[in-house]
């Protein structure tokens, strides 16, 4: 028996919208894909400046020990706890760069206001280190970081150091920022990182600090 015309129409209908549902699920399954791909790029790129963050971190750590050598002028400062030499607005140059004192009232603390990637110290800079960055999966560019004097509690004791480190990933715009505690060593007291925090909402902090 032949089909009449009206059946060959709703053939023909039926096998379109099933076409058009198959592509529905195509493009529903290719962006799945794509967004997963880019997910698993962020959180590796994450990764590369969160390590960069930490390896900013323990950079401070040698340079607050004397990494810049017995003579250096940065090492005297740290040595004899030079406190001058530690700024509220995070501005000093030379030995003094990236050093800064704590905001007083309720002024936004110095590791918020100041510009991690303009007022920070550059991993290596005192400790002569340096950190493969620019190409593949490395930091697009080297971290930072500066290290704020904390007034001791009680006076007496051991100076406390509040540092706080930038890191990028391959992408510059993958931003990771940590933040320790540290205890200088001092006589046969050994140094010590008293803890560490990430810092996941800077920008925002930053800017607001800014304004």
């Amino acid at each position: 028996m032949r089909r009449q015309p009206s059946e060959r129409g709703a053939a023909l209908v039926t096998m379109l919208f099933l076409m058009l549902a198959l592509l529905m699920m195509s493009l529903s399954s290719t962006r799945a894909a794509l967004a997963g791909a880019r997910s698993a790029r962020y959180e590796r790129d994450r990764q590369v400046a969160h390590a960069a963050a930490e390896a900013a971190l323990r950079d401070a750590e040698r340079d607050i020990e004397g990494a810049a050598g017995p003579a250096s002028p940065r090492t005297a400062i740290f040595t004899a706890l030079d406190a001058d030499a530690f700024d509220q607005r995070c501005s000093g140059r030379a030995e003094k760069t990236g050093l800064c004192k704590p905001a007083k009232g309720a002024a936004a603390p110095a590791w918020q206001a100041a510009d991690l990637a303009e007022a920070g110290v550059e991993y290596g800079r005192f400790s002569g280190r340096t950190l493969p960055t620019g190409s593949g999966s490395l930091p697009a560019t080297a971290p930072r970081y500066l290290v704020e004097l904390l007034p001791a509690s009680p006076p007496a004791a051991q100076p406390l150091f509040r540092i706080t480190a930038l890191g990028v990933g391959a992408d510059a715009a993958t931003v990771v920022v940590l933040q320790s505690y540290y205890r200088r060593a001092t006589g046969t007291i050994p140094a010590k990182r008293l803890g560490w925090r990430e810092i996941a909402n800077w920008p925002e902090l930053h800017r607001a600090a800014s304004n």
